[in-house]
């Protein structure tokens, strides 16, 4: 059974109806799949409809088998890489990872970041790492949380998504993880994706 299972999604983006090839399009555990799309705009109104933030006109979505695509973001167990790692700069490495599980024990972040190899980041702010270094936090702020999927955002304007694909694969190899980006070009050199889809326009029925 694949991990990830997207059918027949089509949504509406500046009056033209938009989706993914008719499917279903799936990701297995332990596997990296690719969505291009269009522009920025374009793959961030996807990314919000794989995390409930938006809905799809059309189509389903399902994680491990069960169906989640009218279910609160916190019920779908897909956790968010963003673009530049999204780590809020006036906070250190650990308060960020606290933030972000605020219903969690600070055990629990002392032992994903142990997990992640970033216990040495913990006191530091984000303007003092790496883009790679961030995106390893990011990695491990999502994964606080019971999630399966990773959704890792791919944008121009940013540094490469590829430290993230690689953090969210080494600390959980069972994962699959879902690249948004909006230029194939900057993942074409992802390691092994098992699949490339591209969004498209969907003919009215």
């Amino acid at each position: 059974m694949p991990l990830l299972e997207l059918s027949g999604l089509t949504w509406e983006t500046r009056g033209t109806r938009r989706g993914l090839p008719p499917g279903p399009l799936t990701v297995d555990s332990g596997s990296t799949a690719v969505v291009v799309a269009a522009d920025c705009a374009e793959a961030d109104t996807f990314t919000d409809i794989l995390l409930g933030l938006e809905m799809p006109d059309d189509g389903l979505i399902r994680v491990g088998g069960e169906e989640v695509t009218m279910r609160l973001p916190v019920d779908r167990k897909i956790g968010l890489v963003p673009a530049g790692a999204g780590l809020l700069p006036h906070l250190t490495v650990e308060q960020n990872l606290s933030f972000a599980a605020v219903s969690l024990t600070r055990g629990s972040v002392a032992y994903m970041a142990k997990q992640a190899k970033i216990e040495g980041f913990l006191r530091s702010r984000p303007h003092e790492l790496a883009h790679d270094e961030r995106l390893d936090i990011a990695v491990a702020r999502a994964r606080l949380l019971p999630i399966r999927v990773v959704v890792v955002e791919d944008r121009t304007g940013y540094g490469p998504c590829h430290a993230a694909v690689s953090a969210a694969l080494r600390t959980n190899p069972d994962l699959a993880v879902l690249v948004v980006a909006d230029d194939r070009t900057r993942v074409a050199s992802l390691a092994s994706p098992s699949r490339f889809w591209e969004i498209a326009d969907v003919p009215e029925p």
